[in-house]
């Protein structure tokens, strides 16, 4: 992911955890281990689309988390980071090989945050995050899961196992298919029930 993207997700997985505000831009840098310069860069834009507001005396406040998601998801390019196309067993037995830390995203860690149980569609493509940096040909050729590089602020914060709710989102967002279309629909229709914008900019 580019470094911008990354300074985007760190502020809407935070947004959806319930921290919304921030007291200095050097406050996202340092979640978001960027520079300075990438995490203004990176506010300004979603300042210019009503996603995140400066405040008058410091800070920022999210108050807008679904056009915030859906700015990092516009920008999602899955082709782009994927290391390696392949089959579900020949992903499973690298996943089971020695010392292979990996997160899932997807239809995978949508069910995650859905509460657990796939009430929703047939899987479709499979998504797999890992520090390692697997090579193509290491693995035969298919379209049943694609296998990515996780960026170090992934590594260290997605300790269970899924990718992050905002990486989820923008991931299926970036795939192909009916499948992700319904668990976007479905992820849609648990968290982001609520109009909360105006309240938020009227505070």
């Amino acid at each position: 992911m580019k470094n911008v993207e990354i300074v985007w997700r760190t502020l809407a997985d935070a947004a959806l955890d319930g921290q919304r505000n921030w007291n200095s831009i050097g406050g996202i840098a340092e979640a978001a281990s960027a520079a300075l310069s990438t995490s203004h860069q990176a506010l300004g834009r979603l300042v210019d689309i009503g996603a995140v507001r400066a405040n008058p005396r410091r800070g920022y406040t999210v108050v807008s988390p679904g056009k915030l998601l859906h700015a990092l998801a516009a920008h999602r390019n899955l082709r782009a980071d994927t290391m390696v196309s392949t089959t579900i067993l020949a992903a499973q037995a690298f996943l089971d090989g020695p010392e292979v830390d990996y997160a899932l995203s997807g239809s995978t860690a949508a069910v995650n945050y859905l509460g657990g149980r796939n009430t929703v569609a047939n899987p479709g493509r499979r998504i797999v995050y890992t520090i390692r940096a697997p090579s193509q040909d290491d693995f035969p050729s298919g379209d049943e899961v694609i296998i990515l590089t996780q960026d170090p602020v992934a590594a260290r914060s997605w300790r269970s196992g899924y990718a992050s709710l905002a990486q989820t989102y923008a991931d299926l967002w970036a795939s192909p298919g009916w499948q992700a279309a319904e668990f976007i629909r479905a992820l849609k229709a648990k968290f982001f029930t609520d109009a909360d914008w105006e309240q938020w900019t009227s505070a």
